[in-house]
């Protein structure tokens, strides 16, 4: 887990928990990397965004925040846009 994923407050069990427990998850490409971003549920129910990059054991989360940004929902097909 990179520092910068608790920036926003979520605790490190959290943003496992919620990493592993995802509702939609999808990779994008951004200036020419592979990132994965999600949004998941917390054991206590609370729903976090997260973005990631595949590392060699697995992917490295770098951003978690809740709740989800509406830009992260919209990008997975989890709110319309109006």
């Amino acid at each position: 887990m990179h520092p910068h994923a608790f920036k926003h407050g979520l605790t490190e069990a959290e943003i496992r928990f919620a990493w592993v427990n995802y509702v939609r998850m999808r990779a994008r490409m951004v200036s020419g990397d592979v990132e994965i971003v999600a949004v998941g549920v917390t054991r206590q129910g609370v729903v976090a965004e997260m973005v990631g990059v595949r590392v060699r054991n697995g992917v490295l989360v770098f951003h978690a925040s809740a709740p989800p940004t509406a830009k992260v929902l919209r990008e997975l097909g989890m709110l319309k846009r109006r």
